[in-house]
């Protein structure tokens, strides 16, 4: 009998796909109703009724494997009394074939694409669905889209620093930096990957400058052998800049809350459950995590007129300077704005060869 259901098949196959079947295929008289017979087998025989071609296109949008499951195949002794077999279907759509899994998910991400795509508004297509049968295995949860974006390139803002949780100008230190002037640059490429939910990671690394530009124009570094101390330039110098620049090599890890990623849940008539995940960069996000760099360069710079002519000097040293830095950043942003702060819990110069100096800075990233 299983013979009998493959040749059933593989002929009703031949004849949807060319319409051209061997010469065991006999058409009927040729009239407005005609009747196809296909001959397999010894004596089997499968008859196929049709009014028009038209009848015959339908046909092809219907699941002959389904109608042929659907066959309770006669045994040799009820052959006799069953010369026939006809396939009842009242509603006229038991059979017809039904959109893929792709073109399932396909119809879900153009969910997302509209703009009430998160509205609970019923399927259209509902009383359809609850004819399917599924007989494929589906993805439970799906992310839309690469789960790691790029988010920003540039760090660019201002800095300072703190000693004793105080701005050194409260104390009228020479080291007394402006904050307009003392820019804080840093190429800084980073990406997003989506952990779970509204939970992300920001992550990357680069090159940052610090600018430490003095209140004093005529303010220098003395570097002596205990440590490093700061006095001031000649006054016939007439210096208008003087600054400390300290060039680092760093990484960051921030975990972020982020509300730009949204998840939309579809339930299907089979109790079937279908999340699928979409990160859009017009939210509101959060996060707080860590750096840490090296030190790759230093040199203090010092500018001023004599005789009417701009001179400048620039002076390489380490200066005693913390070849580690470590340190706390928060992002806060909302859109295509992000706003971070850094703040440095290592100090700027070695232990006990400077002023305890926490370097701190704050700005928006691009």
């Amino acid at each position: 009998m299983k013979m009998k259901n493959r040749a059933i098949r593989l002929a009703i196959t031949l004849l949807f796909v060319s319409q051209i079947v061997s010469a065991d295929i006999i058409p009927g008289e040729p009239s407005s109703k005609d009747t196809i017979e296909v001959h397999f087998g010894d004596n089997g025989t499968i008859l196929i009724h049709v009014e028009s071609k038209e009848d015959l296109d339908a046909l092809k949008e219907y699941d002959i494997n389904e109608m042929l499951e659907d066959i309770n195949v006669p045994t040799e002794d009820e052959l006799d009394e069953s010369e026939k077999k006809i396939l009842m279907d009242d509603e006229g759509a038991k059979y017809l074939k039904y959109t893929t899994e792709d073109e399932e998910f396909t119809e879900l991400e153009n969910e997302f694409d509209d703009d009430n795509e998160f509205d609970n508004d019923d399927d259209s297509e509902e009383d359809i669905e609850e004819k399917m049968e599924y007989k494929y295995d589906r993805n439970p949860k799906s992310f839309s889209g690469s789960k790691t974006t790029f988010v920003s390139a540039l760090d660019f803002g201002m800095n300072n620093y703190l000693e004793n949780g105080k701005y050194p100008d409260d104390n009228n230190q020479q080291y007394t930096v402006k904050p307009w002037g003392s820019w804080y640059v840093a190429i800084m490429p980073t990406w997003q990957t989506h952990i779970t939910g509204k939970f992300a990671l920001d992550y990357g690394g680069g090159i940052s400058w610090y600018n430490f530009k003095f209140q004093d124009p005529r303010t220098m570094l003395v570097k002596g052998e205990d440590g490093v101390e700061f006095g001031q330039w000649p006054v016939d110098l007439q210096a208008s800049k003087s600054k400390l620049t300290v060039v680092h090599l760093n990484a960051h890890f921030v975990p972020m809350f982020d509300f730009g990623y949204r998840t939309r849940t579809k339930t299907y008539d089979d109790g079937f459950v279908q999340r699928k995940t979409k990160f859009r960069r017009n939210g509101f996000r959060v996060g707080l995590g860590g750096y840490i760099g090296t030190r790759i360069g230093s040199w203090q710079k010092l500018v001023w007129r004599k005789t009417g002519y701009k001179s400048k000097l620039r002076e390489k040293d380490n200066y005693y300077l913390n070849n580690l830095r470590y340190g706390a950043r928060l992002v806060v942003g909302y859109g295509e704005v992000d706003i971070f702060m850094n703040y440095d819990i290592s100090t700027l110069f070695a232990d006990n060869r400077g002023p305890e100096l926490n370097a701190i800075s704050f700005g928006f990233s691009f």
